[in-house]
């Protein structure tokens, strides 16, 4: 766990972080595999080997438990998504389509990676505001590092307004790729559609809106 997780007491001996770094971790093994419903502190405790009150103690509630487990994991979502969106194999004269494959694949793997935890996330997400608001903090923050990438080919971008049409690009990107972690390949769909025919169709779909006029 990071030493930035809001509103949990610090743990300042060995043994304590060692106990709040086995909750956190049962928790959230608790959560990914069994879903919300599972998630109770006698639950937790239980696969942490722990006491009831050792999790209150330090969590508090089951919310603030969640919100701690989402926090963690959208701030290890955004380090693996920044190593994928660095660019760095990008040549200088990278074309908008190489860009935007490269921001697409990047976006695509981190969601496929976390898929199952990232589901259970969001469907905490729609009745507990707080883990919401971190989640779309983390969005936002990813966002940020798709808009860096595409301004480096702003010149190349067709569409009104560039820096819009970057912002809906991820929004489209975005509702793709959390559309197919929720539920799946085919919930829409009965034909086969595998992350990576999802990532090369939609690139050339984003390609295609950049590329185009007003």
């Amino acid at each position: 766990m990071t030493s930035s997780v809001p509103d949990v007491p610090p743990a300042t001996q060995e043994r304590s972080r060692r106990t709040l770094e086995r909750i956190y971790l049962a928790g959230t093994h608790v959560l990914e595999k069994q879903g919300p419903s599972a998630l109770t502190i006698a639950n937790v405790a239980a696969a942490a080997g722990v006491s009831t009150g050792s999790v209150y103690r330090r969590f508090g509630s089951k919310d603030q438990l969640l919100t701690v487990i989402q926090h963690e994991f959208v701030e290890d979502f955004k380090a693996e998504m920044a190593s994928r969106l660095n660019g760095e194999h990008l040549q200088p004269d990278a074309s908008l389509s190489d860009v935007v494959r490269v921001a697409v694949q990047g976006f695509a793997e981190t969601f496929e990676a976390h898929q199952r935890l990232l589901r259970e996330l969001m469907l905490v997400s729609t009745e507990n505001p707080a883990v919401l608001e971190v989640g779309s903090r983390g969005a936002i923050e990813c966002g940020a590092m798709f808009r860096e990438l595409l301004l480096a080919v702003a010149d190349k971008i067709t569409r009104p307004q560039p820096e819009e049409a970057i912002d809906y690009a991820y929004r489209l990107l975005y509702s793709v790729c959390a559309f197919r972690a929720l539920f799946g390949e085919n919930v829409e769909s009965s034909r086969p559609a595998p992350w990576t025919a999802l990532v090369e169709e939609t690139a050339t779909a984003l390609c295609a809106y950049l590329g185009a006029g007003g």
